[in-house]
């Protein structure tokens, strides 16, 4: 393949997601040891925490605070509830390692991904634009998008329920729970990635039968 076929934006892409990729696989490597080093002759300490975040559901019922607690204008439920990332200072060693635990298993699932989109573009960069291995990189980050989306929220909803077993809210009018839901956006992206894969796989097929006829 000539020079001249090859695409100068490609490769600076490339060269891009190389530096991401080394940063990720460090992060991915330290991670856990700097979770264990922070750890280590802490156990059982209550002096000792952590900041962590866990995706939770709450929900607040005014009716049960103190009157001269909840005075507010415009509210007509009493009732507040929704779901959020909420941050937690632990010292409870099995809920910081749960936690690590889950924020590993997405960063090796995001480095496939990121794995997958260099390969991409290592091909383009060749001046492969038609090449079928890229259309098939395509869809495995599709299905990898879907099948995220469909796990994480059962880590992130049993992780939060062991979490949570480790606390105690005695606060009347507060509940707090594991949360779980799912990621339209990242189900949509994931489809349009396969859609794309095949319309990419016709595109290669004719430009073979493209070839041969010259």
């Amino acid at each position: 393949m000539s020079t001249e076929n090859k695409s100068p934006l490609a490769r600076v892409v490339k060269r891009i997601l190389d530096v991401f990729r080394v940063l990720v696989l460090i992060s991915l490597v330290l991670w856990p040891l700097v979770a264990i080093v922070m750890t280590i002759g802490h156990s059982g300490s209550d002096t000792w925490g952590v900041d962590i975040s866990v995706f939770s559901s709450f929900d607040i019922d005014l009716s049960k605070f103190p009157a001269e607690m909840t005075e507010s204008e415009g509210v007509r439920d009493p009732r507040i509830h929704g779901k959020t990332a909420l941050n937690i200072d632990t010292s409870s060693l099995s809920a910081f390692y749960i936690f690590v635990l889950m924020m590993e298993i997405g960063g090796l699932v995001g480095l496939y991904m990121l794995l997958q989109v260099r390969a991409v573009f290592a091909s383009l960069a060749q001046g492969n634009n038609f090449a079928l291995d890229n259309s098939a990189r395509i869809k495995k980050i599709g299905y990898v998008a879907i099948g995220w989306a469909l796990i994480s929220p059962l880590l992130q909803y049993f992780g939060g329920q062991v979490i949570l077993r480790e606390y105690s809210l005695i606060l009347p009018g507060i509940e707090l729970s594991p949360a779980f839901e799912l990621n339209g956006l990242a189900i949509f992206i994931g489809l349009v990635m396969i859609v794309l894969s095949g319309v990419l796989t016709e595109a290669a097929n004719i430009n073979e039968s493209h070839q041969l006829t010259i």
